[in-house]
């Protein structure tokens, strides 16, 4: 990927908003006939959750509770009943973009376009650390998480999301405690299965990788292996290893400039941020679609 030029200029703008229609999700894998009689199972087993929760708990939902546990039905019932209950005490759907308003002053994490895919991307730049607020730091990610999710065409069946980490100037001074990296860790393997399609962590330092050992085995394996360690520069040409791995997700128009793409990479929190309010209340009056897997 050659750098382009025309990337800058320009501000980071937040991704819109998925607009078509209440559609039924056509998955990019095939339920089998023992797939399909487990997932009405579970379907049924969930008569007496809210209906608030039986909106949450869309055919697309259930069928990643039951991916990530191997189409165990008891399993994926208590992960999910598990997400429900926490998104109830975190108050997942009162966070609101004034509430991490402080958080999101420096950009240390937002979204920004998507990959080849349509996959929307988050990009995250611990370096901008601006707080010791842990608790609201974490609000501030399940927010963008839950933003990205509504950003998702499910006309082309997307589900999952990209993670760029840039690990430019990390150091233990903007690093989280290994007790948010832990909740962080549960947040999105507990109750956000399914959703992470790749993650790329640019420039990781020693301190990451030391941390990285670590965290690894608590992963599963298919999510261990969705994580690229990419560099900039180094022994493997000019850009180092980034052309290697990130070409086969970007084309140039769908990455910042920065890493050698073509967007946009400079953000500016108040242009972001007031774009950002405006579609969240469109979002907000928009919430209550439905979505079903197909039969297949």
């Amino acid at each position: 990927m050659a750098a382009a030029a025309d990337g800058r200029g320009a501000s980071v703008q937040p991704p819109p908003l998925y607009t078509g229609p209440s559609v039924t999700l056509k998955p990019k894998y095939e339920l089998t006939p023992e797939q399909q009689e487990t997932l009405k199972t579970f379907r049924e087993r969930l008569q007496n959750i809210t209906d608030k929760e039986k909106k949450f708990c869309d055919d697309a939902c259930l069928c990643r509770y039951l991916r990530a546990r191997d189409w165990d039905v008891d399993a994926a019932e208590k992960l999910l009943r598990g997400t429900l209950k926490w998104r109830t005490e975190f108050g997942v759907d009162e966070i609101t973009p004034e509430s991490i308003d402080g958080e999101s002053k420096t950009g240390k994490v937002y979204l920004h376009g998507f990959d080849k895919h349509k996959r929307p991307v988050m990009y995250q730049r611990p370096r901008r650390q601006n707080t010791k607020d842990y608790k609201n730091q974490v609000r501030q990610l399940v927010y963008m998480l839950e933003r990205e999710i509504a950003s998702m065409d499910l006309c082309a069946g997307v589900e999952q999301h990209v993670l760029v980490i840039d690990f430019k100037e990390y150091s233990m001074f903007n690093a989280p405690p290994m007790a948010v990296t832990k909740e962080v860790l549960t947040i999105l393997m507990d109750h956000y299965p399914e959703r992470l399609g790749t993650a790329f962590c640019v420039d990781a330092p020693m301190l990451f990788l030391m941390c990285w050992k670590v965290l690894k085995p608590f992963l599963p394996k298919a999510t261990q292996e969705k994580v690229h360690f990419v560099s900039r520069s180094g022994t493997h040409g000019p850009r180092g290893t980034m052309d290697k791995h990130v070409a086969h997700f970007f084309d140039d128009e769908h990455l910042e400039a920065e890493y050698g793409g073509a967007l946009p990479s400079e953000y500016v929190h108040d242009a972001y941020w007031s774009a950002e309010k405006q579609l969240f209340d469109e979002w907000k009056r928009k919430q209550g679609h439905h979505v079903h897997v197909a039969s297949v």
